[in-house]
């Protein structure tokens, strides 16, 4: 790995608010980098291994980073904003622990985004979904519901048998309505 050392000016450190957590985008060398601690601790990651995981498997784009903070400078492993995508894919939703699950996927599909957008316009703008989007989201939202209330009792269990059947007919709807295909797993169920 190419280790550098270099102090980065405050006027070059951009920091990005992303649900509930800083992060953070400094410039180097005329490129964007992003502090990983504050990114790995949002998603509830240990740093440790993760830490390890990046020097090992990116020796180009990582370097460390001298950041000024309210607590003085802080040396911070970094990784180049264009290799960010690539870290996130390394990480396998399905190995991490349910409670942080649906918080590494939010960070898989809009950290990267969200970090470019703030380097490049200084803000993040309101993303628009679409119909299919938006139907999309409205049906793992009831799956995701009625899975979880069917450990509370067997009335709940019922529920969950009638809704696993009404998801089916609305994802079955639902592709034919915007002509795609794809695979569709309700939570819980066995391949």
């Amino acid at each position: 790995m190419q280790n550098q050392l270099s102090t980065v000016n405050t006027n070059s450190t951009i920091r990005v608010p992303f649900h509930g957590a800083d992060l953070f985008v400094v410039e180097h060398n005329g490129e964007p980098f992003v502090p990983m601690k504050p990114v790995v601790e949002g998603m509830g990651l240990t740093w440790q291994s993760q830490n390890e995981k990046l020097k090992r498997r990116f020796t180009k784009g990582v370097t460390e980073i001298v950041i000024p903070s309210k607590g003085g400078d802080q040396m911070m492993t970094c990784l180049a904003l264009r290799k960010l995508a690539g870290w996130l894919a390394t990480i396998s939703p399905s190995k991490v622990k349910p409670e942080i699950r649906d918080k590494v996927i939010q960070y898989q599909e809009q950290c990267d985004d969200v970090l470019y957008e703030y380097w490049t316009t200084g803000q993040v703008k309101p993303r628009s979904f679409s119909p299919a989007e938006v139907e999309a989201q409205e049906i793992a939202r009831y799956d995701k519901e009625t899975f979880e209330n069917a450990s509370k009792g067997a009335v709940f269990m019922n529920v969950r048998k009638r809704a696993k059947k009404e998801i089916k007919e609305r994802v079955e709807a639902w592709t034919k309505r915007y002509q795609l295909q794809f695979e569709f797993a309700l939570i819980g169920e066995k391949k």
